[in-house]
């Protein structure tokens, strides 16, 4: 009966850390990048991406939309807006395509 309390009262835990940790673009295969500036134009925002994986030593090409060729693999771009320490910041994170 403990055992099942507990459990009730610790599964929505569980699953409010695991959609964090899913959402949060943290997985593996996943690059994330966080960008000196904050980017309102789209295709500014590409460029900046493409010379920033370039300065790493990667080799990039975009289509201009939301598709880069990193390295040989082809990366889908999933912008995402969080905040830290209460300031929103821009997390670009490049999924790889299965």
């Amino acid at each position: 009966m403990e055992i099942l309390i507990f459990l009730v009262l610790f599964t929505p835990f569980l699953l409010i850390g695991y959609f964090a940790y899913k959402s949060s673009g943290y997985q593996k295969g996943n690059i994330v990048m966080h960008l000196d500036e904050w980017y309102k134009d789209h295709t500014n925002y590409v460029k900046a991406i493409e010379l920033e994986l370039k300065n790493q030593g990667r080799k990039v090409t975009s289509d201009g939309k939301y598709t880069f060729k990193i390295d040989g693999k082809t990366y889908t771009l999933h912008p995402q807006i969080v905040t830290n320490a209460r300031v929103p910041t821009q997390r670009t994170v490049l999924i790889p395509e299965k």
